[in-house]
């Protein structure tokens, strides 16, 4: 590990999703307090500034995120940036590994308190480096193995994630209730209470219903768009003008929509 000599300003990053706060216990105030006590015992000095983003995807690029951007606008040489995780920062790991030598050119250590302790991830280029020791710094090499191979892991976890939420959708669409957005063509919403929360319950408009029947009929039978829009114009009296993109847009739809029965 290489020793820091000098020390500026010592920032925080802190970074939640909306998604995060709710289902994962991850909170800015946790973040912030292990953040301060880190930098208390290390450095016997409080943090200068936090950079918050909240209810902010971790997929977003570090540079287009609204604190993080501030961040990597403010800091400078013998700058300190603590975050809690690494996921906390990016879950990119391309994005990652492009802003790294970034920091590591201007000067910057970074740390991620819960995750790695004190051992910094990103510390400033030794400037002087010449020879071998220009090329084959294994420290740098080491930090960039573990950095890669974790901001992959974090990827995947949060892909499966999102799997875990897409299939949540299916079995509350499966139930007959809204899972999100529009209200689709065939159905009303009402409000109904489950358990001690309150869910939008799709109710099934019979004149739609039928319109739909004859949609998916169709398409069963390898009709496009374009057919399926006439043929609904010739069946269903009220629906002349049906049209091809709302044809393709019912066709297309991943979770709700078909009729029980066709």
């Amino acid at each position: 590990m290489k020793p820091i000599k000098q020390i500026n300003n010592v920032y925080g990053y802190i970074r939640v999703s909306t998604h995060e706060q709710v289902a994962n216990g991850s909170s800015l105030e946790n973040q912030k307090q292990l953040i301060t006590e880190f930098v208390q015992e290390k450095y016997n000095r409080p943090v200068d500034k936090f950079f918050i983003d909240a209810g902010v995807s971790g997929t977003i690029g570090i540079t287009e995120r609204p604190a993080s951007k501030e961040l990597t606008d403010t800091i400078d040489a013998h700058d300190v940036i603590v975050a809690t995780r690494l996921d906390r920062l990016s879950r990119s790991s391309g994005d990652l590994l492009n802003t790294i030598p970034v920091l590591e050119d201007t000067g910057i250590t970074l740390y991620f308190c819960q995750q790695f302790g004190d051992v910094p991830i990103v510390y400033p280029k030794v400037k002087d480096a010449t020879g071998l020791r220009s090329k084959f710094d294994m420290n740098e090499m080491a930090n960039r193995i573990m950095l890669m191979v974790l901001s992959a892991v974090s990827e995947i976890e949060h892909g499966a994630i999102k799997d875990r939420l897409a299939d949540g959708k299916v079995v509350w669409a499966e139930r007959g209730y809204s899972i999100g957005g529009h209200t689709p063509f065939g159905y009303e919403k009402a409000f109904e209470k489950v358990g001690n929360k309150m869910h939008t319950k799709l109710i099934p408009i019979e004149e739609e219903q039928a319109v739909l029947k004859t949609i998916y009929n169709c398409r069963k039978r390898g009709l496009g768009a374009r057919r399926i829009a006439k043929q609904v114009s010739n069946r269903h009296p009220g629906y002349e003008n049906f049209s091809v993109n709302k044809v393709a847009k019912i066709i297309n739809r991943k979770f709700q929509g078909l009729p029980e029965s066709i």
